[in-house]
Formats: C-alpha cells, structure tokens, sequence
C-alpha cells in the first residue's frame, strides 16, 4: 500500500515538473533564445522598463507581536517553493498603513526579487497578499513601461541568458548579492505585447492544470501521512 501511495506521489510531483518544462519551452518557442536574443527582439535595461528599489527600513523595536506579516528573504522563497510564509515577525497594523498611504507597500502585478543567496527569483503580489519585507535583501519592481508585463519580467529571470548576466556581475565577490544598482543595468529583451499576452494566456492554462495536479499530489500525501500515523504512530 505505501509502495502504491508514494508511486502516486512521484507520479504527481513529475507532472509539475513536466508541466513547468512545458512553460519553459513555449518560452523559448515564442521569444527566442535569451542568451543571444535569436528573435533580435529590442533590449533595454531594465530600469527602462520598470521602477526599481526596495522596501523602507524596518527596525527591530518596530516589529511587534501580531499584526501584518513581515516577510524576510527565506519567508519569500518558503512563498514561492510551498505557497505558504510563516515568518512569526510583524510590524503593526498602524504602521502598515502608514507605509500604504505613503505608496510605500507592493500593489497587486509588483514584482519582488531575491538579492541575497539565490539570485533573481521573482514574486508576483496578487490581489490577496498582505504583508512587508525586508529591505536590502529582496527588491522591488513596479510601475512598467513600454508593454513590458510582470509574468514575462518573471519567466525571463528564469532563463539562461538572464542567469549568465547575474553570475557575471558576482565577478569578486564572496557572498552573492544582486544590488539594486545591478538590477538596472542588466539588458533586457522587449517582445511586442501582443506576443506577450499570448504567453501569459497559455500559462494561465497550464497553471489551472497545476492546482489539479498538486490537489492530487496533497491529497495523496495526506493519506500517506495518516497511514504512518496509524500503522506506526
């Protein structure tokens, strides 16, 4: 029986992966190579592009018990690898809204960046997140222009091109670290919008192919779970 259950879930988890490889390709299919731009698509940097910076400094005597999430850089990775951040750091409701009316705090289509560790991952902010971060590790992309949309801003980030052009800018440096200053600078690709929301159309499609996959993959693991529970306590 656990041999069935954790084949099943294998099965599931291979799907996913299969499923983000699908992605990738339909990337390279509509946009090109990123490392040698093979569509001769027009490059920016990309503070042409967006907006770049961080978020306000949040000092220790400012957190506070409860209140609104305060997300660190593991909080945001644990976000996108699990759906799930529980930091048990918060700043208080008062000051959230503080940093709100000051335009201080990401809008739903901002993306975040890890700067510190594994470089260049990104978050888009939906509509239902709630919550501060850590300024100096984790940047903020905002306010784009010239057609470009945050879901091909992300998957780019995902390619080889743009992963070469990050390592190249670690040259000396003994921690990993992507600046705000180095977010600027490096080249960026710029398909036309149409092409764009073609892409973005077919994610959305295999995403829905996604949330029933990975209720499969919970719910299989729930009940290898309960059989450990039961059978060996």
């Amino acid at each position: 029986m656990f041999d069935k259950i954790t084949s099943i879930i294998e099965q599931r988890k291979r799907e996913l992966e299969l499923l983000d490889n699908l992605i990738k390709s339909r990337f390279v299919e509509m946009f090109g190579d990123s490392e040698n731009n093979s569509k001769k698509w027009p490059v920016y940097k990309l503070s042409e592009l967006c907006d770049i910076g961080s978020s306000k400094r949040i000092y220790q005597e400012e957190q506070t018990a409860e209140g609104v999430p305060f997300w660190r850089i593991s909080d945001l990775v644990n976000m996108m690898d699990t759906g799930q951040a529980v930091s048990g750091l918060y700043i208080s409701q008062e000051k959230y809204d503080e940093l709100t009316e000051r335009k201080q705090v990401p809008i739903e289509g901002d993306i975040l960046v890890t700067s510190r560790g594994t470089l260049g991952r990104c978050y888009i902010i939906t509509d239902t997140d709630k919550f501060y971060f850590q300024d100096g590790m984790i940047s903020w992309l905002s306010k784009y222009k010239n057609g470009i949309t945050p879901l091909y801003i992300k998957h780019l980030f995902m390619t080889s091109g743009l992963i070469r052009q990050i390592d190249g800018m670690q040259a000396g440096s003994t921690v990993a670290y992507l600046s705000i200053a180095m977010l600027k600078k490096l080249d960026i690709m710029l398909p036309d919008s149409k092409t764009q929301s073609q892409f973005e159309a077919f994610v959305k499609q295999v995403d829905k192919s996604k949330v029933v996959v990975q209720k499969a993959l919970d719910e299989a693991q729930t009940l290898f779970d309960s059989l450990m529970q039961k059978y060996f306590g």
